[in-house]
């Protein structure tokens, strides 16, 4: 599949899959947990969590995190090309102007006040920032004794570029 192709899938995913899983550890404790992740046109990712949620706390430790996004309605061994992963840098948005981007995002017809996401109040606003992205192109059912590998790289900006 040519990187055009591949970009188009990834993002008919992020069009159709509103919760992603974001994986992220603190010293050897990794942490799972969902959140609804919203991309901008530059494939940032934005959420809105509380700051005492473990994940919140280990991004505060350690900004790696990964993310996955896929249908988890379908049925076992039809989600290849239907997984998107990726490598990626979070923060805590402190910047006003991108929390209000954030908040459209997030919030698109919801009076939000921006000021409970800055301190003292318990919510913020995260950024993730892709730094690696691979599409799975095989089920389990399609495994081979030959089998090399289950995913594909894909560039980030085929993904943008699809958006």
């Amino acid at each position: 599949m040519e990187n055009q192709d591949l970009g188009s899938r990834c993002a008919e995913i992020l069009r159709t899959c509103l919760y992603a899983n974001i994986a992220t550890c603190n010293g050897n404790e990794p942490w799972n947990t969902p959140v609804t992740a919203v991309p901008d046109s530059e494939l940032d990712f934005y959420w809105s969590s509380w700051t005492e949620a473990v994940h919140s706390q280990n991004i505060r430790a350690n900004p790696n995190v990964f993310f996955t996004f896929y249908d988890s309605t379908r049925a076992r061994g039809t989600n290849n090309m239907r997984c998107l992963y990726l490598r990626c840098e979070a923060a805590t948005v402190s910047d006003r102007a991108e929390a209000h981007r954030a908040h459209e995002l997030v919030y698109p017809d919801e009076a939000v006040s921006l000021g409970d996401f800055f301190a003292p109040g318990p919510k913020r606003f995260y950024r993730a920032r892709p730094l690696q992205a691979w599409l799975n192109v095989l089920s389990e059912r399609e495994l081979q004794p030959s089998t090399v590998k289950m995913r594909v790289e894909v560039p980030l900006e085929s993904i943008r570029l699809a958006g």
